[in-house]
């Protein structure tokens, strides 16, 4: 038996040739397609396994099942087959990019018009999105090879194995009627439902308008090919009705409610419903984060799940994600001076034979109501110590991120949680671009996120994905930990939608840093917060302001170094 799949395997080859050198010019820039051969015990083994692995290149592979017994007639299959995988790279879906946003388009149809029937639409649309580009690619075949891809098409159908395809569900015949309709010649399929004849045609047309293979109708093609896919599914689903109504089963009534559509397989849709497979999310990284400013979180989560990049957590798909959003970085300042200039100047007490004009009455009052000479009366000198110039120091950040419940959830684009983890990201690619040290806390009732300085900014961005919950209490003694342990000046960024706990506590203790020459920057996510009860701070150099929006922190950073 190996002998003869070896001789099957050369005549499958040299057919993959004659396509490649005859009908594409050597202009294809993909391998050769790999030929293997599936056992008889294989759910698969009557019609074969045939996909397109991508990782470095698009690698189609063709895995052969039951074998026919004319090489002629196994050459002329594999090049049908072949031309079939070519075209979904020349042609539909041409690239990464437009299936995604093929399943896109299904999966937002559905949430807009037919949620209501509870369906998993991630795997069912991986299915109609390849259903979608079959009938794009097989009837650009067609086109240019009429006889091999007609009986090709029959014999796939066969293949199948149904009883009768007349009484499959109308939405699992939409496919093949479609085909049909479009090549005007017959499948022998024997269509008679002249309601569903009249849908399949409409749908055809759509397909047809302005050239079957125009690249820029491909989403809205995948549009109606679904809307039409779900108006069949509904009539199928009302007739069960009423068949389940006439009948004394009620059981039987419920199960049925409750299925899935039925999907008719496509020739390249046995592993996983789709056409690809792909090997490693870092090989589509350009497609991923192009798709990531199309998409919401959520979006971009389910499209890639229904795309089957099963290797990615949701973790990792949310960080690509945040990652993707930040094409403008949050400047906040990262460097302080490391000495001062002329006019740097520091509180000392004003004695007895000082010159009466260099006490500061003000200064001196802010002290005490009282007035003792050399005691509570207070002038300005110049620092002695440093020498002017604008050499600067390196400056570390230290990110609070509140995740309380009140943020909200991640994946809600509306939440305060979302806009402070992109708002983070913003911040952190700032100092990532300067390599400077980072820090992170995250902070409920407890400690919900402990990161000390590190450079591992990749670390920090996963770690910043997590949903809000449980109350609030401000950590303020991990964050004396933190920058007690710094050897650099600092900034501070608390990101919260509530006041921060332990007042007292937590202003004495800032005053202190702020004095020490760090930066201390509060964004307060919520509009009845009142800055009032941060005028110390302020006092002292701290900018606390009010932002809902990562898009507003932004401005508001930049717009105070203008």
């Amino acid at each position: 038996m190996s002998d003869n799949y070896e001789i099957y395997r050369g005549k499958a080859i040299e057919a993959c040739k004659q396509v490649f050198l005859n009908e594409y010019n050597r202009s294809l820039g993909i391998p050769l397609p790999k030929i293997e051969f599936i056992l008889p015990d294989s759910s698969n083994y009557k019609s074969g396994e045939y996909s397109i692995r991508i990782g470095e290149t698009w690698q189609i592979h063709l895995n052969f099942g039951l074998l026919p017994k004319s090489y002629k007639d196994f050459q002329e299959e594999v090049r049908v087959l072949t031309r079939h995988e070519v075209e979904h790279f020349m042609c539909c879906p041409f690239d990464v990019l437009t299936h995604f946003r093929m399943l896109k388009a299904i999966i937002d149809t559905y949430n807009q018009n037919y949620s209501r029937h509870l369906i998993d639409i991630i795997p069912l649309s991986r299915s109609l999105a390849n259903q979608a580009a079959d009938i794009i690619i097989d009837t650009k075949n067609f086109y240019r090879h009429k006889s091999a891809t007609l009986k090709s098409e029959i014999a796939w159908i066969k293949k199948g194995g149904y009883e009768s395809f007349k009484d499959l569900p109308r939405h699992s015949k939409l496919m093949f009627l479609t085909k049909e309709a479009i090549w005007k010649e017959s499948l022998e399929l024997f269509e008679d439902d002249d309601e569903l004849i009249n849908e399949v045609n409409s749908l055809a047309e759509k397909f047809e308008e302005e050239g079957i293979d125009n690249k820029g109708l491909f989403i809205s093609k995948t549009i109606d090919y679904t809307h039409s896919f779900f108006k069949l599914f509904e009539q199928d689903k009302k007739e069960e009705k009423q068949q389940a109504e006439s009948s004394t089963d009620s059981g039987k009534s419920n199960e049925q409610q409750n299925e899935q559509p039925k999907i008719t397989p496509t020739k390249d849709s046995q592993e996983n419903g789709s056409q690809f497979v792909f090997q490693s999310p870092d090989k589509i990284k350009e497609a991923l984060i192009q798709f990531a400013h199309e998409a919401s979180l959520e979006q971009f989560g389910q499209i890639l799940s229904a795309a089957g990049l099963s290797s990615l957590t949701e973790k990792e798909k949310q960080k690509i994600w945040f990652d993707a959003q930040n094409t403008d970085i949050i400047p906040i300042i990262e460097q302080s001076p490391k000495g001062s200039n002329d006019n740097y100047y520091y509180p000392t007490s004003w004695k007895l034979g000082d010159p009466l004009e260099e006490m500061d009455i003000m200064l001196s009052f802010s002290t005490s109501p009282v007035i003792i000479p050399g005691v509570t009366t207070k002038k300005w000198v110049q620092n002695p110590v440093y020498s002017a110039g604008s050499e600067k120091k390196d400056t570390d950040l230290l990110l609070i991120i509140d995740t309380s419940g009140s943020m909200g959830a991640i994946t809600d684009p509306k939440s305060n949680l979302h806009q402070a983890v992109l708002s983070a990201y913003g911040i952190i690619k700032y100092f990532e671009s300067r390599k400077n040290q980072i820090a992170l806390i995250g902070f409920s009732d407890r400690i919900s996120v402990n990161i000390g300085w590190t450079k591992d900014y990749d670390y920090v961005r996963e770690e910043l994905l997590l949903n809000g919950s449980g109350g609030t209490s401000f950590p303020i003694i991990r964050i004396q930990e933190i920058i007690d342990s710094s050897k650099n000046p600092l900034v501070t960024v608390i990101i919260t939608d509530g006041e921060l706990q332990n007042a007292s506590q937590t202003v004495n203790y800032f005053k202190e840093y702020l004095t020490n020459g760090n930066k201390l920057f509060i964004f307060l996510q919520d509009r009845k917060s009142t800055i009032e009860h941060y005028k110390t701070l302020i006092n002292y150099g701290a900018k606390v302001l009010k932002t809902l929006t990562a898009n507003e922190m932004r401005d508001a950073v930049i717009n105070d170094f203008l």
